[in-house]
């Protein structure tokens, strides 16, 4: 297992920065996901990714607009993901833990966990 700890600032309301957390396809921030289908409780959804593949999501918590946590499988890697926010206003500060398996020798969490947070950055205009 790899794990990693990231932490993310932004200049704009917690959220926000949870609507795009928890909505990869809005305004087509996640350019790996191509579509997204929530279960009617929220609690469990399935990326498409732009490769062909799928990711399904349990969420084991949402708090609103605070905490953020799921485990996921996409194929042979699976993992658990968890976001806390912190601020309020027109600042939040983001801080993301990122346990993996199954990623291989050379891979680095830390490194695709911080190019999401780049492209929510981007997205955010923050």
């Amino acid at each position: 297992m790899k794990s990693c700890v990231v932490t993310a600032n932004y200049s704009c309301d917690p959220n926000k920065v949870w609507l795009y957390l928890t909505k990869p396809t809005l305004n087509n921030w996640r350019k790996d996901v191509s579509g997204y289908e929530e279960s009617d409780d929220g609690m469990s959804a399935t990326e498409k990714n732009t490769d062909g593949g799928e990711t399904r999501i349990v969420f084991t918590r949402k708090e609103k607009p605070r905490c953020l946590s799921c485990n996921f499988q996409k194929g042979k890697i699976s993992g658990s993901f968890t976001a806390l926010l912190l601020g309020g206003g027109d600042s939040t500060s983001v801080e993301c833990t990122l346990d993996v398996n199954g990623l291989g020798l050379f891979a680095k969490p830390a490194k695709l966990l911080e190019e999401r947070l780049d492209m929510l950055r981007q997205t955010l205009g923050a």
